[in-house]
């Protein structure tokens, strides 16, 4: 630019000068230029300091003994808060901050009680952590092709074959579930030989070669039964399970991947259910470390009245043990119709459930079953799980400390920890 000569500039507030006046035209340049250093100075400062917003507490977690790996989840947090950290001791906890949520959790060793600091921040965590969990979905295109979904919702009872393994699914290092997306909506089962995450390389059917090299599988076939935890309706004249078949829209989405817990869920509403119109949300949560899953189940509408039903399958060759609020069952049966194909599957199932909101236990052909009444807020949580003879953490235990093992830990998600923030 001739500084002898006009000047013009394109940015706001700019103004042209004729150019007798050069000295006035340069000082109220160089006057403008200063000004708009110091209002990006200004905004950068403004940016700066909302990226560094933090807030610290201390939480103090309480449990009932040791528990490894014991789930921890904070709901205080700041709206504003995009990352935590959490720390204690010196080590970093890995964590996730479900922000839809509004919840952080971790999972930490956990003898008696521990302290943890968090720091809230509105700036992204740089850090990443290795992932311990894992879900997906996909939905089937008309080219053949897979593409990776959060979402899916239909009106009609159509999803089934419209999704590859026919819904969501979700692993930990121990255990992976699928979630039929049909009438039934029943929980499948796919044990693990070795700790690790396979569905993003198996896509829960392994190949020849994966089978060979130690991979996992899908270890049961539900058949018509509750597979182990499914929420179903219940016809109690009829003794048996019904199905949603009336209902006005589904909905199946994934709310978190990881790296810490997967939260899946399947959502019905305008189902028509004894003579109602109710929606249900049915929320799956697995954490890293365990092979239990927690369930929530929201019931929405008038549900005064109303009773719903689960529990776990009658496997061939089985036998059950039952408590007050709880069932585990060990089987033995082909995963596969294909019997050629599959040898025989030692499993085992169990639930652990509200002891309050029990009103009956009446079991059908195909499965043991407690019948539940939602609480005054229409919910009705409990936790299953399942565990595999050919699980390489279960080798020297008898198949009844295997089972003992599985109800122990069932019922150790229903006792959840107790966290008060000091500061």
């Amino acid at each position: 630019m001739d500084s002898g000569g006009s000047c013009s500039l394109s940015c706001p507030g700019s103004t042209d000068f004729p150019s007798g006046d050069v000295r006035l035209q340069r000082d109220i340049y160089n006057h403008m230029k200063m000004k708009r250093i110091l209002l990006i100075v200004l905004s950068l400062g403004v940016v700066f300091g909302a990226t560094a917003r933090t807030l610290r507490h201390t939480y103090r977690v309480t449990a009932c003994g040791e528990r490894r790996d014991c789930p921890v989840v904070l709901r205080d947090i700041p709206d504003w808060a995009v990352s935590a950290t959490v720390t204690s001791n010196g080590e970093t906890i890995p964590s996730q901050l479900d922000r839809p949520l509004g919840e952080l959790a971790f999972v930490a060793d956990v003898a008696g009680s521990r302290e943890f600091r968090v720091v809230f921040s509105s700036r992204p965590l740089r850090q990443r952590f290795p992932a311990r969990v894992h879900a997906q979905m996909w939905l089937k295109r008309d080219d053949k092709r897979l593409q990776a979904a959060d979402t899916v919702r239909s009106t009609r009872d159509d999803m089934y074959h419209r999704l590859h393994h026919h819904g969501p699914a979700f692993e930990s290092e121990y255990a992976a579930y699928r979630i039929y997306f049909d009438k039934k909506q029943t929980i499948d089962t796919y044990g693990k030989k070795h700790p690790g995450l396979e569905l993003s390389e198996t896509m829960w059917y392994p190949t020849a070669e994966r089978l060979a090299a130690g991979s996992g599988y899908d270890n049961l076939r539900v058949f018509g039964s509750v597979g182990v935890g499914t929420l179903k309706g219940w016809d109690a004249s009829k003794r048996k399970m019904i199905h949603i078949t009336d209902f006005a829209r589904r909905e199946a989405r994934i709310l978190a991947r990881g790296p810490v817990r997967t939260v899946v869920e399947m959502r019905v509403e305008g189902w028509r259910y004894c003579g109602r119109e109710i929606a249900m949300t049915s929320r799956y949560v697995l954490y890293a470390g365990h092979g239990e899953v927690q369930v929530e189940n929201r019931i929405e509408g008038d549900f005064s009245g109303l009773v719903f039903t689960t529990g776990v399958m009658k496997m061939a060759e089985h036998r059950v043990e039952r408590g007050p609020d709880w069932v585990a069952a060990w089987g033995r049966d082909f995963p596969e119709n294909d019997t050629l194909k599959w040898e025989r599957e030692s499993v085992g199932l169990a639930v652990a459930l509200p002891a309050g909101q029990i009103v009956s236990r009446q079991d059908d052909p195909t499965s043991y079953l407690f019948q539940l009444a939602p609480d005054s807020c229409g919910h009705i949580d409990y936790a299953f799980g399942m565990c595999w003879r050919r699980s390489e953490w279960l080798e020297g235990l008898s198949d009844a400390e295997c089972l003992e093992r599985l109800r122990q830990s069932v019922l150790a998600a229903r006792s959840p920890v107790r966290v008060e923030r000091l500061r």
